[in-house]
């Protein structure tokens, strides 16, 4: 039988725990404790202000940087692309405000953007190409002819291109090109307002790869698009932001295809002022014939085109 004092030994060892956990509790390794997590905090506190520091710095310089741009570049582009009509071709999820700003570079240079064409993303799906196919073949005109080694979306590209787009300057909006626009339309692909004239050049305006990014060859039939839409105009350049020129962006599956870089110019950092003149110069070079990939990321052929563009006439 165990006896009675054990159980009032018991006890008192118990409460003599219960009051040391306290007393230590509210003593020295309380006190630790609280100065460890204030310290911290405190860290914390100071790393977030420097981060924000940093953050406006990084602000202010960006706004000196677009600022002195502005300011020193200013009447470089006047007059580049006098009397060019162009159309903006919206890749799905394209940012509008850097279609507005590239729009209002291609104006100050004395162009004229006759129409936005928005396209759908289900143009590019892969469950959709059983709709595109046909469609591409119903909406074919008399003046057009498909290399014989083409593809379903060069020829979409090119059947798009004789909708809103020409090889000359000031070609109507005839029945043919309405029939196009109609067309497409109708089967949600596109959205546009529809212009009076055709533009000679195009700029097709990239939007930021999704996350994750995909893979480069899911751009393949995109890259195909915008061949056509060179076949059938002047000239193209599409315009994006660094990351499209990265691991999962358009640019980045454009400029690795060498058929497409001898036709099709891009510009990686349109999302910029200095990048949105770049636009333009590359504009004029495609008016001109040639192309070149410009930007700050994997970009052969430098920030822009050369002196002689920038500084020459039309």
């Amino acid at each position: 039988m165990i006896d009675f004092r054990y159980h009032i030994v018991s006890i008192v060892a118990i409460f003599f725990a219960l009051g040391a956990g306290v007393v230590l509790g509210a003593g020295p390794l309380k006190g630790t404790a609280s100065d460890v997590v204030q310290a911290q905090a405190n860290k914390d506190r100071d790393t977030v202000e420097q981060q924000r520091e940093q953050l406006l710095q990084a602000k202010a310089l960006d706004k000196y940087r677009d600022d002195y741009v502005a300011k020193v570049t200013a009447g470089l582009t006047d007059g580049k692309l006098t009397n060019k009509r162009i159309a903006l071709v919206m890749m799905p999820g394209a940012a509008g405000d850097m279609a507005d700003s590239i729009q209002e570079s291609i104006e100050q240079a004395g162009g004229q953007v006759i129409t936005r064409v928005a396209l759908d993303s289900k143009l590019f799906d892969p469950g959709q190409r059983q709709l595109v196919e046909p469609l591409v073949n119903d909406l074919v005109t008399s003046d057009i002819s498909f290399p014989a080694d083409s593809n379903t979306y060069q020829r979409a590209g090119m059947i798009l291109a004789r909708g809103v787009a020409a090889r000359e300057e000031a070609k109507p909006v005839d029945a043919e090109a309405s029939k196009i626009i109609s067309g497409l339309a109708s089967a949600k692909l596109i959205s546009l307002k529809t212009p009076k004239d055709r533009a000679s050049l195009v700029v097709v305006v990239a939007a930021k790869p999704p996350t994750p990014a995909p893979d480069n060859a899911s751009y393949n039939d995109a890259v195909d698009f915008t061949e056509g839409l060179d076949a059938g105009s002047a000239g193209v350049v599409v315009a994006g932001m660094p990351e499209s020129a990265q691991n999962g962006g358009l640019l980045k599956a454009l400029r690795g295809d060498s058929d497409a870089t001898k036709a099709l110019s891009s510009v990686d950092v349109a999302n910029i002022p200095s990048g949105q003149m770049t636009v333009v110069f590359a504009l004029v070079e495609q008016a001109s014939g040639k192309a070149g990939q410009y930007g700050g990321v994997d970009a052969k052929n430098g920030v822009a085109p050369s002196a002689d563009m920038v500084k020459g006439n039309n």
